[in-house]
C-alpha cells in the first residue's frame, strides 16, 4: 500500500495541479492572442494529454472491487492499532497475534507499548492517504460496507491525533484531521456529488451515536494547538494548510447541540483555570484562533492592497513600458500574490467565522482580562480597515477571483461585536483601544451594512455603539483623575495602571497580573530574562497592591469633590 495505491494517489494530485496551471496558462494566452494562436494550441495539446494521463490513473485507482478490498485493509488496521495500543503486556514473545478483542475505554492507558514504537508510520499513514481520496470519488465505499467501519476508522483517528505519545510525528497527526473531515456527511463541493442518502444519513448519525464522540473535540483541538507548539519542522505557513480541515470540522460539530455542550464544557473549564500551570486547552486554542485570526487577516488586506497597486500600474499601460525581463518579474509577482490572497481570505474567513459561532454561546471566556483587550483590539482594527477610509484600497477588479468577500468579512466582525454586547468588559476594551476606536467606527460600519444588506444587524450594533460610547466616556474621566500614577504602579509592558501587581520569580520585576498571563500563553519563560516560568511561580506583590487601592481611592474621592464645587 505504501510503494503503491500511496505513491499512485499523490501522483494523481500532482496531475490535477499541472492541469490546473496548465489551465491558467491557455487562458490567459488565448486572452493575449487569441485561441488559435501557436501557443494556445501548443498549451492545449499539452492540456489534452495531461488530461488523458489523468482520467487513466483515476480510473485504475477507483475499480470498485480494488477499492472496497482496500477499505477492508484499512479499516482492519485501524482495529489492529487500537488493540496493539490497548495491550497491557508488551513483553518479548513468539507470536504478537492478539488472542483477544479488548473494549476501548477511555481514558486511554498512559503507559504507550513498545510493540507500538516497533511500527511502521506508514500503517496508519496509508489510511490518511486512502480516506481523502475516496470522499472525492468515491465516498460510497465505506457505507456500503456497514456503520461499522465508520466506527472503526473515527475510533483509530479519536486515539492517534490527540496525543503526542502514541504518534510523534505532528504532520502525521495533523493529517488526521484531515481523515476527520472526509469522514463528515457529504457535501456540494465534492468532485462527485453523492447520490446516496443512506450513507449522508450513516455519516450524520456517526458523529452523534459514536460511543467516544464526546472525545472527539478534545482531540481536534489539542493537534490544533500541538502543530503551533510542538517545536518540530512545521512550517508556518503548513500549519495553515493543516488547520483548514479543522476549521471545517469544528463548523459541522458546533452544529450538533451534543458537541455544542462539549464545547462550553471545554471553555468553563477553562475559566475556572485560567492560571494554572499548565494553561487549559480551550484558553490555549482560542490564543492561537485569535493569533491566525489577526495574521491571516492581515496578510489578506495588505495582498489586497497589493494587488490594486499591481492592477493599477498594469492597466495604465506601465508595465508595457518596461524591459522583457522586469515586465515578466511583475507579473510572476503578480500571479503568486493572486495565489497567496487567495489563500489567505479563505482562511482567514474560516478563523472569523469560528469566532462568530464561537461567541454566539460562549462569552465569558472572551471577557476575562487575558483574552479581553486582544479580541477588542483585533475586531476594532478589521473593522476601521473594511469600512473607513481605506477600505478603496482593497477595491480590486474581479475580487472573486481571489475570494475577497470583504462584506462576509465585516457582516461576521459585527456579530462578534453583538455576540459579545452584554459584556462590560468588552465594551470597555473596544472602547480603551486608542490604535482603531472612535466614536464614528460604528457609524461607518451601519453604513457598510445597509449597503450589503446587513440591516438586520444595525439596530444591534446601535446599542453596541451607545455602550461602548458611555463607557469610553466613564473611562476618560477616569484616566484623567489617574493619569499622573507614579511609575512604579504602572506595567512595565502595557504602561497601565496594575490592579492586580505580582513579582516574577527570577527577574523580580512587577507586572500585572493580566499580562503575565497573556504572555505566558504563547511563551511560558520571563519577558525580561527567558527564565522558564509559570503562573503558579509569580508572587504576589500586596503591598503594592494596597498602595494602588489606597492612591486610587484618594484621586477618585478628590475628583468627585471637586466635581462637586
Amino acid at each position: 500500500m505504501d510503494i503503491g495505491f500511496r505513491v499512485c494517489v499523490e501522483k494523481l494530485s500532482r496531475l490535477y495541479q499541472d492541469l490546473a496551471r496548465i489551465q491558467r496558462a491557455y487562458n490567459d494566452a488565448a486572452a493575449l492572442g487569441g485561441a488559435n494562436n501557436e501557443v494556445a494550441e501548443a498549451i492545449q495539446e499539452r492540456m489534452e494529454a495531461e488530461m488523458t494521463r489523468y482520467l487513466s490513473l483515476k480510473a485504475a485507482l477507483t475499480e470498485p472491487k480494488s477499492l472496497d478490498l482496500t477499505a477492508k485493509l484499512h479499516v482492519t488496521c485501524s482495529d489492529w492499532l487500537i488493540q496493539v495500543l490497548l495491550e497491557p503486556d508488551d513483553s518479548p514473545r513468539p507470536s504478537y497475534i492478539m488472542n483477544s478483542r479488548r473494549p476501548l475505554v477511555f481514558p486511554l492507558p498512559e503507559r504507550v507499548p513498545k510493540t507500538l514504537t516497533c511500527l511502521p508510520e506508514f500503517v496508519l499513514e496509508n489510511l490518511v492517504y486512502f480516506l481523502p481520496f475516496i470522499k472525492g470519488f468515491y465516498s460510497n465505499t465505506l457505507e456500503e460496507n456497514g456503520s461499522e467501519f465508520l466506527e472503526t476508522i473515527l475510533s483509530c483517528i479519536i486515539v492517534f491525533m490527540g496525543s503526542c505519545n502514541r504518534i510523534r510525528n505532528p504532520h502525521l497527526r495533523a493529517r488526521l484531521a484531515e481523515c476527520l473531515e472526509s469522514l463528515l456527511p457529504h457535501n456540494e463541493e465534492e468532485v462527485i456529488p453523492n447520490p446516496n442518502r443512506l450513507g449522508t444519513i450513516c455519516r450524520e448519525q456517526l458523529f452523534k451515536q459514536h460511543p467516544h464522540a464526546s472525545k472527539i473535540i478534545p482531540s481536534l483541538l489539542d493537534v490544533f494547538v500541538d502543530i503551533e507548539m510542538t517545536g518540530q519542522s512545521v512550517q508556518f505557513e503548513q500549519k495553515f494548510n493543516y488547520r483548514r480541515p479543522m476549521y471545517i470540522v469544528m463548523d459541522y460539530l458546533w452544529g450538533i447541540s451534543q458537541h455544542r455542550e462539549y464545547f462550553k464544557e471545554l471553555a468553563k473549564e477553562a475559566e475556572q483555570n485560567m492560571e494554572a500551570i499548565n494553561p487549559p486547552l480551550f484558553l490555549r486554542f482560542l490564543n492561537l484562533l485569535i493569533n491566525d485570526s489577526v495574521f491571516l487577516l492581515d496578510e489578506a488586506l495588505s495582498n489586497m492592497a497589493q494587488l490594486k497597486t499591481m492592477q493599477t500600474a498594469r492597466d495604465s499601460g506601465e508595465w508595457a513600458k518596461l524591459p522583457p525581463r522586469e515586465r515578466e518579474e511583475n507579473e510572476a509577482l503578480f500571479q503568486h500574490t493572486r495565489m497567496i490572497a487567495r489563500f489567505d481570505n479563505i482562511l482567514g474567513r474560516w478563523s472569523i467565522h469560528t469566532l462568530e459561532f464561537l461567541t454566539s454561546e460562549i462569552t465569558d471566556i472572551f471577557s476575562h482580562p487575558v483574552m479581553v483587550d486582544r479580541i477588542a483590539a483585533m475586531l476594532n482594527y478589521f473593522l476601521l480597515n473594511l469600512v473607513g477610509p481605506n477600505k478603496k484600497n482593497f477595491k480590486v477588479k474581479d475580487k472573486d477571483e481571489y475570494d475577497f468577500k470583504p462584506d462576509v468579512f465585516v457582516m461576521k466582525i459585527c456579530k462578534i461585536y453583538i455576540n459579545l454586547k452584554e459584556s462590560d468588559e468588552f465594551c470597555l476594551a473596544v472602547s480603551q483601544d486608542g490604535r482603531s476606536y472612535s466614536p464614528n467606527l460604528f457609524t461607518q460600519a451601519e453604513d457598510v451594512l445597509a449597503r450589503i444588506h446587513g440591516g438586520g444587524l444595525i439596530a444591534d450594533l446601535k446599542f453596541v455603539a451607545e455602550k461602548v460610547s458611555r463607557m469610553a466616556v466613564q473611562q476618560k474621566v477616569e484616566e484623567e483623575m489617574l493619569s499622573d500614577a507614579p511609575d512604579e504602579f504602572l506595567d512595565p509592558i502595557m504602561s497601565t495602571l496594575m490592579t492586580d501587581p505580582v513579582i516574577l520569580p527570577s527577574s523580580h520585576v512587577v507586572i500585572d497580573r493580566s499580562t503575565i498571563a497573556r504572555h505566558l500563553l504563547s511563551d511560558q519563560s520571563d519577558p525580561f530574562n527567558r527564565s522558564p516560568l509559570t503562573m503558579d511561580m509569580v508572587k504576589p506583590d500586596d503591598a503594592l497592591r494596597i498602595r494602588i487601592e489606597s492612591w486610587m481611592k484618594r484621586r477618585k474621592e478628590k475628583g468627585a469633590s471637586t466635581s462637586k464645587d
